[in-house]
């Protein structure tokens, strides 16, 4: 352990001797080592701290602050010497003999030069002795000039030293944010585990209650056999006893008269018992089927770099729900291992952009549920159906962007057709078969038209003055149900209907296609009126004289728009 040098000098003096004590021997240090932490302590002090071990490895704490630093195989001498402290501590020792500090110890004259070549204070005999063709210079100078270079290399200290202060921050910040994280993730453990309990319950009443039942049923029709088989051989019993009796207590005139009444009644007592029918019906042939492999192992708790993040996808997007105006859909992302990424609610964002129709993200909500982890839904109000952009961001890191298709709805306000197929003679009926061709009765062309999803002619059948292989079939049974509409132009009215259709992929709404107010018109089931489309015209968003409808799998609509020509594809 180090001693205290003799002191005498005041103020200065006084700080050295408090910034050279060690704060755990409360001496001068004695090679100083410096943590990671950057404080210091004698060489000797931490080699007698005690040591934490955690998985084979060794943590020394700091004796200050309590951070804890992997212990070094090589011990306490690894750490880096505190050469500041060794410095001051020469300092201190020089002016602890102010002669000696300020006159050369060679001479006996003052230190009133400076050599720059030697880097060192001289006086003026050295000077001429020893330092003559060398740069040198007035203390005082040099003093005043090289406390502006000191300043001058304090700036880049200052700059970073501001660095690490934000840098600090931000690591603060974000321990903060780990511990919240942590014990949000604890939390969700636990409500998980306590759902899951719940769930198991449930299904501990189901299954005993499902048990029940079915050793109830099992039971009943044993006791029914049971009752009837004892029935019968009460019966059995009865006449046997009966005709013991008779052989042992009548006469033998008397049994003789009466042999064929017994025989007979022993005839129709056996005749009426079936014993096929009381073989055992019920097994005891049930058993409780487990399916607990998912209670072996319920969950992980997973992390991803930002790297790991970038190579995520999307990986599925769900059926369309529509709602009103409001849409929502199922989505899923697969990680780099190919499992369905599990991130809290908190870090996903997603945002549909309509493609073609301006750049404005819509605002969507997320969601999800227990029941399938990894499976989140996004809930929305487009103004507008067609492609979308889906954007996904995962903590800060977008994933690759995906194409969604949101069908017609006849909620929003702005309806316009996705596409127009031109060049067909008056289009009168259409239907979509469910590998997506769209087939087109053409009136003027006498002939079916059966066109791809694109929009291309694939084939055509018939023709006039030909003989093309078509056949028709209409069902002649049909019964009455009831009607909805009258003729005029209002909202709800019909004028002309030639086209009905039924959205049964999503809404279930009835649309009529009207050549009277060139216009479809949107129904409930029941018939109330909802919203209507279209007005006479040739642009994209006008009819003259609709006719036929059809709806595909994905809810997109298809109006033949006859006198333009063209079929039109919401």
């Amino acid at each position: 352990m180090a001693t205290k040098p003799s002191s005498s000098s005041p103020g200065l003096r006084l700080k050295l001797e408090k910034e050279l004590t060690c704060p755990v021997c409360l001496d001068h240090y004695t090679n100083p080592k410096t943590l990671p932490c950057l404080h210091s302590f004698c060489q000797h002090c931490l080699e007698g701290l005690p040591l934490d071990k955690k998985s084979e490895t060794y943590y020394l704490s700091c004796p200050t602050c309590r951070h804890r630093t992997e212990f070094p195989e090589e011990g306490v001498g690894a750490f880096p010497v505190a050469f500041t402290l060794n410095n001051l501590h020469s300092l201190l020792e020089r002016t602890s003999n102010p002669q000696e500090a300020t006159s050369c110890s060679d001479h006996g004259k003052a230190l009133e030069l400076f050599c720059e070549t030697c880097d060192r204070v001289i006086c003026v005999t050295c000077q001429v002795r020893n330092h003559k063709h060398h740069e040198y210079d007035l203390i005082t100078d040099s003093y005043t000039k090289d406390c502006l270079k000191l300043r001058e290399c304090m700036s880049p200290v200052e700059g970073k030293k501001e660095a690490l202060k934000k840098v600090l921050s931000a690591l603060a910040e974000r321990e903060g944010e780990i511990r919240e994280r942590g014990e949000g993730v604890l939390e969700e453990i636990h409500e998980m585990v306590e759902e899951m309990i719940a769930v198991l319950h449930q299904s501990e009443r189901e299954l005993t209650e499902q048990a029940r039942r079915v050793t109830d049923a099992k039971l009943k029709v044993l006791s029914k056999q049971m009752t009837s088989a004892e029935m019968s051989l009460s019966l059995l019993e009865d006449v046997e006893d009966y005709v013991k009796k008779s052989l042992k207590t009548v006469s033998r005139q008397e049994v003789l008269r009466s042999k064929k009444q017994m025989m007979e009644r022993m005839s129709e007592v056996t005749g009426k018992i079936n014993v096929e029918e009381l073989h055992l019906k019920e097994k005891c042939d049930f058993v409780l089927s487990k399916d607990i492999k998912s209670l072996h192992h319920i969950g992980d708790i997973l992390t991803y770099s930002s790297t790991a993040l970038q190579q995520c996808r999307v990986k599925k997007i769900g059926r369309i729900t529509p709602a009103g105006k409001a849409v929502s859909f199922s989505l899923s992302m697969e990680a780099p291992d190919s499992c369905l990424l599990c991130v809290s609610l908190s870090s996903l964002r997603c945002s549909l952009v309509p493609v073609g129709k301006g750049d404005q993200p819509i605002h969507t909500t997320v969601t999800t549920t227990s029941t399938d982890p990894g499976v989140y839904r996004i809930q929305c109000n487009p103004s507008t159906c067609g492609t979308h952009t889906v954007k996904v961001q995962v903590y800060n890191v977008h994933l690759e962007d995906t194409s969604l298709v949101i069908p017609f709805n006849p909620y929003l306000d702005n309806i316009t057709p996705v596409c127009t197929v031109t060049e067909l003679m008056r289009p009168w009926g259409v239907a979509v078969s469910d590998d997506n061709h769209v087939i087109i009765a053409e009136n003027s062309g006498h002939c079916i038209t059966i066109l791809d999803r694109e929009g291309k002619k694939v084939k055509s059948l018939g023709g006039e003055g030909g003989s093309g292989d078509i056949k028709f079939s209409y069902p002649r049974d049909g019964k009455f149900v009831g009607q909805f509409g009258t003729k005029g132009s209002g909202p709800g009215q019909l004028n002309g209907p030639t086209g009905i259709a039924i959205d049964t992929a999503a809404t279930g709404l009835v649309y009529v296609s009207e050549g009277g107010n060139n216009r479809t018109s949107v129904f409930t089931s029941d018939g109330v009126f909802v919203s209507k489309f279209g007005c006479k015209g040739s642009n994209i968003d006008q009819f003259n004289d609709p006719i036929g409808l059809a709806f595909d799998k994905d809810g997109f609509l298809y109006v033949c728009d006859c006198i333009n020509y063209r079929l039109v594809v919401y």
